[in-house]
């Protein structure tokens, strides 16, 4: 049983507590200033803060430092050099940002046509759609396709097959050895399976009257089976940029292996 002087102190308590923690709560908190001993100690343990943040230097830093007349700031010097590298880091990180939404956009059109490729209801379906609407759905100006004359076929070197319209893309009929000299050689005397050129005039044995509107190209080797004669699938822009050497052909290579493939099982050919 509490005594009152018992009690009296627990009430002071409960009020002494109480108060304190109205005051912690409502009385504003003291402004805390971060002087320059302060600002230096935190350098001193995190040297590379500045290395890390060079725009921080870069605002930090007065617009000039001379001493006298004769004097050469270098330290501006390397501030510059250092906003250089900041903007040429940005760039190329844009370019690279770019180069990933370009690629990903090229590999969705290049699936989608695929798609259509192993759509197609036959043989003539599956031409038509290469040589007419395919261009459009891969974002190029041309697409065609070339096959060698067989011994058999080679009075037919040179044609091309009838369309449907008028000056329209066909299937363009090959001299022997054609596809090799369109795709060139390497280096080593093998030749290519594909080829890309920028800022050239288009090759009239594959794109026939059309070559004329062609500046860039990009031409991938067909095989369609070890019984059959080498092909090509040629594309053509009238950009000269379009296409170039260095540019990354996985996509036209997978979609090349596509298109042979199904010729191969239309026609239904012995494996390459």
């Amino acid at each position: 049983m509490s005594t009152p002087t018992d009690t009296a102190g627990s009430t002071t308590s409960t009020t002494g507590n109480a108060d304190a923690m109205r005051s912690a709560l409502t009385t504003p908190a003291a402004k805390t200033e971060i002087d320059a001993e302060a600002v230096k100690a935190f350098l001193t343990a995190h040297p590379d803060t500045l290395h890390d943040e060079p725009d921080l230097l870069a605002r930090l830093t007065p617009a000039t430092h001379r001493d006298g007349e004769a004097v050469v700031d270098f330290q501006m010097f390397a501030i510059e050099r250092l906003r250089q590298e900041i903007e040429d880091m940005r760039e190329l990180q844009q370019a690279m940002v770019n180069a990933a939404e370009e690629n990903a956009m090229s590999r969705d059109r290049i699936f989608s046509a695929v798609l259509k490729v192993l759509d197609a209801r036959n043989f003539e379906h599956l031409v038509h759609y290469i040589t007419t609407e395919l261009a459009a759905d891969i974002e190029v100006d041309l697409v065609a396709l070339g096959v060698e004359a067989s011994d058999s076929t080679r009075s037919m070197a040179g044609m091309r097959s009838p369309v449907s319209e008028p000056g329209g893309p066909s299937v363009m009929v090959l001299e022997s050895g054609m596809v090799d000299a369109l795709l060139g050689y390497k280096a080593d005397g093998s030749p290519r399976d594909h080829a890309l050129r920028d800022d050239v005039d288009g090759a009239e044995e594959i794109f026939g009257p059309h070559a004329v509107q062609v500046q860039s190209e990009a031409m991938i080797r067909l095989t369609f089976s070890r019984a059959a004669p080498p092909g090509i699938l040629a594309l053509g822009s009238t950009r000269a940029n379009q296409f170039y050497p260095e540019q990354a052909v996985d996509h036209l290579s997978f979609l090349a292996r596509v298109i042979e493939r199904s010729i191969r099982l239309w026609l239904d050919l012995p494996p390459a």
